[in-house]
């Protein structure tokens, strides 16, 4: 038979496993912290454990459609445009939910060269209207230029929510070991820097008479 006392220490002991589990959580990164505040656009950073470069997020809010944006994002031969440093695109895998892009970036002497393969998964919530873009980066799923550094770790996403009247809050987070010797404290000097751009870039893109009167089944369900 369990007593009252026993049933508030089974309580209490239940209450304390499922805040350490919470805490376990949260424990291996820091609260965000803004780094800058500009055009419109909230750029913030923060670390997480075992790893030296700096994890961004940047929010801002627009006049589009999830439609424009799926539209934008289609587009590769505006990822230079979209991204700064990119030289080359290519498509190594496309479907309705998944792509694969292989990005070769341009970076300013004396670094090298850097190249990436994405893995993107789209996923669309209809309750909530929010499209979201899950990214990482592969590793031997598909060939790259051995005379580049090859960036093998990142881990971020895209969310897209509308909010009505045409608005729409776009939230990036990303994370990235741009492997080779590059230093930390000269790349998380500069995380939200080109993060920034390729809002402004995404801003204008998505009002170009190009990106309009697309649909796409994603959307549909």
């Amino acid at each position: 038979m369990v007593t009252d006392m026993g049933k508030k220490h089974a309580i209490i002991i239940t209450i304390l496993l499922l805040f350490s589990f919470q805490i376990g959580e949260v424990a291996g990164q820091t609260p965000w912290e803004l780094e800058k505040d500009t055009d419109g656009i909230l750029a913030y950073t923060r670390h997480r454990d075992g790893i030296k470069f700096k994890e961004y997020k940047v929010e801002m809010t627009i006049d589009a459609t999830h439609d424009q944006i799926l539209s934008v994002f289609k587009d590769y031969d505006r990822y230079p445009d979209l991204f700064p440093g990119t030289s080359d695109v290519a498509v190594m895998m496309e479907e309705e939910k998944h792509y694969v892009t292989y990005i070769k970036f341009n970076l300013p002497f004396p670094v090298r060269d850097r190249d990436a393969l994405f893995d993107n998964s789209l996923s669309y919530d209809a309750e909530k209207d929010l499209l979201r873009v899950d990214v990482h980066c592969l590793t031997d799923e598909f060939e790259t230029n051995p005379k580049l550094i090859q960036i093998t770790f990142c881990d971020g996403s895209w969310e897209f929510t509308e909010l009505g009247n045409g608005k729409m809050k776009v939230v990036h987070q990303l994370i990235v070991d741009p492997a080779g010797s590059a230093p930390a404290f000269i790349v998380n000097s500069k995380a939200v820097d080109d993060p920034i751009k390729t809002y402004k870039a995404l801003r204008k893109l998505v009002n170009e008479s190009k990106y309009k009167g697309h649909t796409f089944p994603l959307l549909e369900n």
